[in-house]
């Protein structure tokens, strides 16, 4: 390595939710750490009408999270919009209602994904984080002391080494599978998502006016949620074998479904469509170890939930900060707490299987149906 090399005590790669987090609370524990996050997109730009992210809402819990990581005001500078509850018909064609008014954290909020996102980041940036936007890295190697990285940018490929590495690049876990370990997945869910505009729709149309609903079929479950911005996302859960069978990325294939739908429909009528159907992956996912030497993997890129338990940016501000101490306790060489990380993911993960389970086994109308056969049995298939 030549003499030109950048060192820092922690890089963290990728710039979601999980990094940034886990960024901000290093940060917050050792504030003398040099830390920087490598991010392969450009940054977020807010203002692009074309640019939509899934992951839509923040239960109410989620506000100790923002609390533990001091950025609790400014969050609220946002100006998000308030999410009383849940709708479902589920195990059942009744709807019914689960309001947080019962919640002792109070209510939700439903965000713009992107404003948040892009929060997350002003907020590692106030800590001194540096971010390398449209760079990825090409190449790594541990040393006894450091972990070597070449990172190509748009301009230049640079050499920076690290005590510390994070991977917090989402279901790829790119960085954890170069490490002997290995992603293993518990289905082949896909969410097909679309975009609407509801400005001009009067809420009292629909039965649901505000808020979040799930609502299941033979083939999968439905799920909608109002945005900031007068804006309604429609998703349609369901396996990769299904969706490909019955062509659901077709406009037409996928209006039609919606069109069979009870509460889901009533939510899309008299609105504007802002997006084609787009498929994301949305499967159960966990990694076979998300520790290694002098690295670890957080968020998503350490387990993944399926929609149904709406914990996505939840579980990420949680453990990253079990993820912050771990790596500590690493770079002042106490190797236990990286065990101590690696067994918090598993026991989460594991009541969260359970969970689950239990949440899936109360829809058995469509017991026969492949889908609801495969959740009901608990079976693994690939």
């Amino acid at each position: 390595m030549n003499n030109d090399t950048i060192t820092y005590d922690v890089i963290i790669i990728g710039a979601g939710v999980a990094g940034c987090a886990t960024a901000i609370s290093l940060k917050n524990e050792a504030p003398h750490l040099n830390i920087a996050i490598i991010e392969r997109a450009s940054e977020l730009k807010t203002e692009d009408p074309t640019s939509y992210r899934i992951g839509e809402t923040l239960p109410p819990h989620a506000s100790q999270q923002l609390q533990n990581l001091g950025i609790w005001k400014s969050f609220l500078k946002c100006n998000f919009i308030n999410a009383y509850g849940t709708s479902a018909a589920w195990g059942s064609s009744e709807l019914y209602h689960n309001e947080y008014i019962y919640s002792p954290y109070g209510y939700g909020w439903h965000l713009d994904r992107i404003v948040f996102d892009q929060f997350m980041i002003k907020e590692t940036k106030k800590k001194g984080v540096f971010t390398y936007f449209e760079t990825s890295v090409i190449s790594s190697e541990k040393t006894s002391n450091y972990w070597h990285l070449q990172i190509n940018t748009k301009k230049r490929q640079t050499a920076i080494k690290s005590s510390f590495v994070i991977d917090a690049t989402g279901k790829k876990a790119a960085f954890s599978c170069l490490q002997k370990t290995f992603k293993i997945k518990e289905d082949q869910m896909v969410g097909i998502y679309r975009f609407y505009d509801i400005s001009n729709q009067n809420e009292n149309k629909s039965r649901l006016g505000n808020g979040t609903c799930v609502e299941s079929d033979p083939y999968g479950w439905w799920y909608s949620a109002t945005l900031p911005n007068k804006t309604l996302v429609i998703g349609y859960m369901t396996d990769t074998d299904i969706a490909n069978e019955m062509q659901l990325k077709k406009t037409t294939v996928f209006n039609e479904l919606l069109y069979n739908s009870c509460y889901t429909y009533s939510r899309a009528r008299k609105t504007k469509k802002l997006s084609e159907p787009r498929v994301v992956a949305a499967h159960t996912q966990y990694l076979s170890s998300v520790v290694g030497n002098s690295w670890l993997a957080v968020g998503d890129a350490a387990s993944s939930y399926d929609p149904i338990s709406s914990l996505g940016i939840f579980k990420s501000l949680a453990m990253s900060q079990f993820a912050a101490y771990a790596t500590l306790d690493d770079l002042k060489g106490n190797r236990s707490g990286l065990q101590k990380y690696q067994q918090i993911i598993t026991n989460d993960y594991l009541g969260y299987q359970k969970k689950r389970q239990e949440y899936y086994n109360q829809e058995s109308r469509f017991a026969s149906s492949p889908f609801w056969k495969r959740r009901h049995t608990n079976i693994n298939y690939n």
